[in-house]
């Protein structure tokens, strides 16, 4: 089965979409299907990260798709990039694309169509639709737009992690913190990853070990080699195509919301969540209250919002151990190959209209 997988990233909305529309690839590669990319091109090199992990992908237009006017103009060019691959399903993981893409792109390939949303904002047109998002019903959320899709795959279950992540050890945290892991995302447009830094050795002066990951998108790059070089004990980490070992190797996390959020449950690391985007706030208090990490509730985040949970937690050895539990009771880490199958149990197209 031939899949075109639609996605985005830029400094702006980071590389969240990219990254687990791979861990879907790289489960639907194991199933034998065939897979490729249709990225814009933007200030992210979003290609030449997925070309790294072995797919072939095409940037088909310049420039962000900004906003919903621009779903016509995208689905246009989507379709004749596709024509040669012709392919069975397409699989959209983007915010700014519905139901008109969607129905112009079907129309265009006679593909069955697929996405990847946890808003839930826009009307969709899919015959399948993937939420990993806590929900309490994630049927009512994907009908205040228009009728659900015929199959709605929802909750944690689904959660598109690394195949590293579902064999991965699973952590036991220490009684004592002697290393921090700070992971803000793959961009991290607001610099996160300094302000968590200055908390960690300015606020609470903490002398043990303190690991930033981070990607070649991080536009304040170049400042965060600085502050990490002056800092003998701080190291920082690039371009990791998962992080499963990074999160293994720390007592604690400090990390922003999004893809991984599931990836810290799935091992148990211990996590201070901050909120880097809007969208975060209702996954991330749900599992505040569940008992699955800490949150700072605070948006943008501040350095004297940060510092008091993150002191309780380093001290709280029972609560780092608790979070740890319930995160691994919550994701296993197979959420990919789930969808993977169901993505591949999708009716093949009997016809194939011409491009338009």
């Amino acid at each position: 089965m031939k899949i075109a997988i639609r996605a985005d990233a830029s400094a702006s909305i980071g590389l969240g979409h990219i990254k687990r529309c791979l861990s879907l690839a790289q489960a639907l590669r194991d199933e034998d299907a065939e897979v490729q990319f249709f990225v814009r091109a933007t200030d992210v090199d979003a290609a030449g990260e997925i070309a790294r992990r072995g797919f072939d992908c095409h940037a088909f237009a310049d420039g962000p798709v900004r906003d919903r006017d621009a779903e016509r103009d995208d689905a246009r060019a989507f379709i004749a990039s596709s024509r040669s691959f012709e392919p069975d399903a397409v699989l959209a993981d983007h915010y700014a694309l519905g139901a008109s893409w969607h129905r112009a792109v079907h129309e265009g390939t006679g593909a069955q169509m697929a996405a990847i949303d946890d808003l839930g904002d826009r009307p969709m047109a899919v015959d399948l639709l993937v939420d990993p998002n806590m929900a309490s019903d994630h049927a009512a959320k994907h009908t205040r737009h228009g009728a659900a899709p015929p199959v709605l795959l929802g909750g944690p279950g689904y959660a598109l992690l690394s195949p590293a992540y579902a064999d991965a050890p699973r952590g036991e945290p220490r009684d004592s913190v002697t290393s921090i892991g700070i992971f803000m995302g793959g961009t991290d447009e607001a610099d996160l990853s300094s302000l968590a830094l200055a908390v960690v050795r300015d606020d609470l002066g903490f002398q043990g070990t303190v690991e930033i990951a981070t990607t070649s998108g991080n536009p304040h790059l170049a400042a965060l080699r600085a502050k990490v070089a002056a800092d003998p004990a701080t190291r920082l980490t690039l371009d990791q195509p998962d992080l499963a070992a990074f999160y293994a190797r720390h007592d604690l996390h400090l990390g922003a919301g999004g893809g991984a959020t599931w990836e810290r449950c799935c091992l148990g690391a211990p996590t201070l969540a901050l909120l880097a985007a809007p969208n975060q706030r209702e996954v991330l208090l749900p599992l505040q209250n569940l008992g699955v990490m800490r949150v700072v509730t605070a948006e943008p985040p501040r350095a004297a919002d940060i510092a008091p949970p993150l002191r309780e937690l380093i001290v709280d050895a029972a609560l780092r151990h608790s979070l740890s539990v319930h995160g691994r009771e919550l994701v296993d880490g197979l959420g990919a190959r789930r969808v993977a199958r169901r993505l591949l149990d999708m009716d093949r197209p009997t016809s194939r209209p011409t491009a338009r």
